[in-house]
């Protein structure tokens, strides 16, 4: 799928490596189109505790920026809502199907970790993204940018990996599903995680096959950094978030994530 109309090239946005990561992994690429269908999870339970949060804090509807925003399936939830919301991602793939989904919606491709958006957003929200920022530079340069976009008051809202769970989940396992991408093409996704040094690391295997076309299989391995509260809490406030509530994810099928909520 290509980049929405008028978005630069991601060459002339990328500079982290998590975000060259968005823009390799078949995942967010290749198979962009079958991400709603792999990642099914509800937008329901995030949407309301975001919502919840915000008319509690006096700002219906508000303007929102959803940074890694994937398919725009969480942004689509808020603006029904009531809320203003844009929508920014580092794969152009997803933020094409975002900005389709939300059309009166402003569509950024962007690296997280060098947005340059202007503080006068109401509340930002970005799940899943922080996981993918390995080093300490990266991380404090992703929370640092989405701290800056915020006007004073705002609302960073997170949903990020926690270390102990994720460390317990990461078995060696291999587990696979398949998806019918319609018209006889299906698509089997099948990836493995292991524990090494603080990081998960992740095989990822993917088989595309069509009626009458040779499969297509491809490989990708990346690694992810789960957090601890302690560190969620120094970074946040070091970028001047001295507000952090943190809880058990929202919206997860799997006990391994956080829900933060920092002003």
């Amino acid at each position: 799928m290509k980049a929405a109309e008028g978005m630069p090239r991601y060459r002339d946005v990328v500079a982290s490596a998590s975000a060259r990561t968005s823009s390799e992994r078949p995942f967010y690429a290749l198979h962009a189109d079958a991400y709603d269908l792999l990642i099914a999870d509800p937008v329901e339970p995030w949407v309301d505790a975001v919502h919840d949060v915000l008319t509690g804090s006096g700002r219906p509807p508000a303007f929102i920026l959803d940074a890694g925003c994937g398919t725009g399936r969480h942004a689509a939830g808020l603006i029904a809502k009531g809320h203003r919301v844009d929508v920014l991602d580092a794969s152009a793939e997803l933020l094409s199907q975002a900005a389709a989904r939300c059309p009166q919606s402003r569509a950024t491709l962007a690296d997280l970790c060098a947005m340059h958006v202007r503080p006068f957003y109401e509340a930002l929200t970005c799940r899943g993204v922080l996981n993918d920022m390995i080093t300490d530079v990266e991380r404090l340069s992703a929370v640092r940018s989405l701290a800056g976009s915020l006007v004073p008051g705002g609302v960073l809202f997170l949903d990020v990996r926690e270390e102990a769970g994720s460390r317990r989940r990461a078995d060696g396992a291999s587990r696979s599903r398949q998806v019918d991408l319609g018209d006889g093409s299906r698509l089997t996704f099948v990836s493995r995680t292991t524990w090494s040094r603080g990081r998960l690391e992740v095989e990822e295997t993917y088989e595309l096959v069509r009626p009458a076309m040779p499969a297509q299989e491809s490989h990708y391995r990346f690694a992810m950094r789960p957090s601890t509260e302690p560190e969620l809490r120094d970074v946040l406030r070091e970028c001047g978030l001295r507000e952090v509530r943190i809880s058990a994810g929202v919206g997860r099928r799997s006990p391994d994530r956080l829900f933060v909520m920092a002003r």
